[in-house]
């Protein structure tokens, strides 16, 4: 019983320890279980998809279905499953029946559902009938390079006809671009403003002015006790110039202007009032570590600025679609706070709030980089393009979840994400106690968003 070559190298080279279990051969991988005495909750299964040149490999339990309709919402593409013949192509030397979950082996990325993350132990298939290996989360995640984890993209028979049912509606009404909120234009102006390097505070002012009420906020908060002004202000342009600055303005008036796209509560842990606290919070912390990484390599800080404050606009989004099934998911999130809440989200709703904030993303034509950071900002393990935004939300989220802002499930950062985003620890409490220092005036900031 020889194991394909590639497969063979790919575990030898990991340095993990792996055990082999062999049962009569079956005529498919469910037969193979059941002959080793295992049951299909116990192995893991690969699928092969295709979307033009491109491959990807989706990797769930053995008892669950793949759903490709999620997978190709996240990726935004087209996939569709390889056939036999496609899939020995790539994984050379292996039956059909039998592939292995290796597809670092074979140079393509994989995606992995998040229940296996949960797993103590799996076994897994090789390539060749009969076989089966057995390792560890420790050393199976020694295998896996390049692959997105983190998301549902199976189910299992257990989920309730309800639960289907509801996320299908859900898809249905996103899908109906009209219902979508469109993104204010004063906002898409701002987006331009912020991007030009040599905007001037008359051309902001005139953007600004354009909303009487906005316009308003700005002046009444210039001319407020927390700046302490002595002169007189009277237009949006002399608030700008003699007292809040060009960048202030321009992310105050963004988030003001997006705020109106969308009715939602302002209770609860996921009400309003967090919401905005959390984004303000992660989008001024995002650009400050930006700011930090070395000028060659640093990307945009208005970009970042971006990818923070949006992260979490999937939340908006289904509290402004589907008031009544949001209210279920700010309940459920206020009795069980220590659930992560992706795994809350999937249990209540069927669908999560990185999904819903891509479909919204993808509405509103954002670039590739702020899609990234919204999908993918609790995945540590992310590489690759446009991964920079995402990681260094994930890096904001974990510092401020141990000051109890935000709704991160860790407070450790990954020594690997520190090497890609080029910062150290030493960066990272210096940006933080930057944050930190301006909460009056966030707080301010987050309150009117709210309002």
């Amino acid at each position: 019983m020889n194991i394909p070559t590639t497969v063979r190298s790919w575990l030898a080279d990991s340095g993990g320890r792996f055990k082999g279990r062999q049962s009569p051969v079956g005529k498919d991988l469910n037969e193979t279980i059941a002959h080793a005495g295992l049951t299909p909750e116990q192995v893991i299964r690969p699928v092969l998809l295709k979307s033009g040149k491109s491959f990807l490999m989706a990797i769930t339990r053995a008892d669950q279905a793949l759903d490709l309709e999620r997978v190709n919402a996240l990726f935004k593409r087209e996939f569709s499953l390889c056939t036999d013949t496609e899939s020995t192509s790539i994984l050379i030397g292996c039956d059909p029946a039998m592939l292995p979950p290796l597809a670092g082996a074979y140079g393509i990325r994989s995606i992995m559902d998040a229940s296996i993350d949960e797993m103590a132990q799996v076994y897994f298939a090789v390539g060749v009938p009969g076989l089966l290996i057995q390792a560890d989360a420790e050393n199976f995640t020694l295998l896996q390079t390049d692959t997105w984890k983190g998301h549902r993209i199976a189910v299992t028979p257990e989920q309730s006809a309800d639960q289907h049912d509801m996320r299908g509606e859900m898809r249905r009404k996103i899908q109906q671009v009209n219902d979508l909120p469109a993104m204010p234009g004063i906002a898409t102006e701002l987006i331009r403003i912020k991007n030009n390097p040599f905007a001037h505070a008359s051309e902001l002012a005139a953007v600004i002015e354009q909303d009487p009420s906005l316009s308003a906020q700005l002046i009444r908060y210039a001319t407020s006790p927390l700046y302490a002004y002595q002169g007189k202000i009277q237009s949006v342009e002399q608030a700008i110039v003699r007292v809040l600055g060009m960048d202030f303005v321009q992310d105050f008036a963004f988030g003001l202007s997006l705020g109106k796209a969308f009715n939602n509560p302002r209770e609860g842990a996921l009400g309003l009032d967090n919401f905005w606290r959390h984004s303000l919070y992660t989008a001024t912390l995002t650009q400050t570590l930006c700011e930090s990484i070395d000028f060659q390599r640093r990307p945009s800080p208005g970009t970042a600025y971006l990818a923070g404050l949006l992260h979490n606009f999937g939340l908006l989004l289904l509290g402004h679609l589907f008031p009544a099934q949001f209210a279920r998911l700010n309940a459920a999130r206020e009795k069980f706070p220590e659930v992560p809440l992706l795994k809350l989200e999937q249990k209540v709703l069927g669908v999560c709030h990185t999904e819903m904030g891509l479909w919204l993303m993808d509405a509103w034509d954002m670039p590739h980089e702020i899609a990234t950071a919204v999908a993918s900002h609790h995945l540590p393990e992310l590489k690759g393009d446009y991964a920079i935004f995402a990681n260094l939300v994930y890096i904001a989220n974990a510092l401020l979840k141990r000051h109890g802002i935000g709704d991160s499930d860790v407070m450790e950062i990954p020594e690997d994400m520190l090497q890609r985003t080029s910062l150290s620890h030493e960066q990272l409490e210096a940006a933080l106690g930057t944050v930190l220092s301006n909460m009056e005036g966030l707080d301010f900031m987050a309150a009117k968003m709210a309002a």
